[in-house]
């Protein structure tokens, strides 16, 4: 996989999330304020006017992501307009999300990557995971060992999801040497459903035990349709069985898509909101694809950019109720 200059990328990194943060009207063209958004600007204002978050354990705090609540104290202090402080946000995640994405393909290709509903929501709505995954991306990037722990440890401090996302890559890593091509893709299909039954069924122990303010959420937040999730499927399938893999790095890449695919389809099965985990890694998608033979990944590509139009209608259908 050729890695391009990174200097030369940031540019289009910033370019692109300018345009897209400031100059598109995805409030307007939604007709109503994002819901987190919403959340988010309530947030600031209680923390300005010195709100009380109560008393934590210190496991309590570790899961509370105070980096976070230091980023919303400092936007509350820094800016007027608060909404406009959240788009800063959103512009810091597309540039830290394109630095990652455009050194390793082609610029026009990250259109399959912003023009998607699910990115919408991703940069617009759900800043905290975006940031956080953002920061992730760059760890990557980073050849110091010391560099990637500290901007690990920021990462999982603004949002406390982080530990799923590096453990899946570790787990990846481990076996990749270790076992064959189709032995790796069952590896990576089990660590999928072992993640859906342990959202279904574990996770929601673990943070009752602790106290945390997320237990019983995947009690609210309803799975996504087979529908809407079965597409996925087919394409982590397809990535599978017909991607050519140049050295083992790409090989991770590909079963890490494999995985946060395969586990939004196993999350529809079981009601679990898993969504959000394929538009966080939607770069590593994208890039897996690049590893088809070309005609097959031509075509998965239009495929993922016809069915994001196709969603973008639906999304808008719906704002229109």
């Amino acid at each position: 996989m050729e890695v391009k200059n990174y200097n030369h990328y940031w540019i289009w990194a910033f370019v692109y999330a300018t345009i897209y943060v400031f100059l598109i009207p995805w409030v307007d063209m939604l007709g109503r304020e994002f819901e987190d958004t919403a959340n988010y600007i309530f947030r600031i204002i209680y923390i300005q006017e010195g709100g009380e978050e109560g008393t934590l354990t210190f496991v309590q705090s570790l899961f509370n992501e105070p980096v976070w609540k230091g980023v919303l104290y400092l936007l509350g202090i820094t800016f007027d307009d608060y909404r406009f402080a959240l788009y800063i946000i959103s512009f810091i995640s597309i540039v830290l999300y394109g630095s990652f994405f455009f050194r390793r393909v082609e610029w026009y290709i990250v259109m399959i990557l912003l023009l998607n509903p699910m990115s919408v929501n991703l940069f617009i709505e759900q800043v905290r995971i975006s940031l956080a995954f953002g920061i992730m991306l760059v760890a990557y990037d980073v050849s110091s060992k010391p560099k990637q722990l500290f901007l690990a440890s920021i990462a999982f401090f603004i949002h406390a999801s982080m530990p799923i996302f590096i453990g899946v890559y570790y787990l990846l890593h481990y076996y990749n040497k270790r076992v064959e091509a189709h032995k790796y893709y069952f590896i990576a299909l089990g660590i999928a459903l072992g993640m859906a039954l342990f959202m279904k069924f574990g996770v929601d122990i673990i943070l009752t035990a602790i106290g945390d303010r997320h237990a019983g959420y995947g009690d609210i937040a309803a799975g996504s349709s087979l529908a809407y999730s079965i597409s996925w499927f087919i394409i982590a399938l397809t990535i599978a069985i017909f991607a050519d893999f140049e050295n083992s790095e790409e090989r991770i890449f590909a079963g890490y898509a494999i995985v946060f695919m395969t586990f939004f389809f196993f999350g529809s099965i079981l009601g679990i909101f898993a969504q959000r985990y394929v538009a966080v890694i939607m770069p590593i998608i994208i890039i897996a694809i690049g590893y088809l033979p070309r005609h097959i990944k031509e075509g998965t590509y239009l495929f993922m950019f016809a069915y994001n139009l196709f969603m973008f209608k639906y999304w808008f259908e719906l704002a229109l109720l």
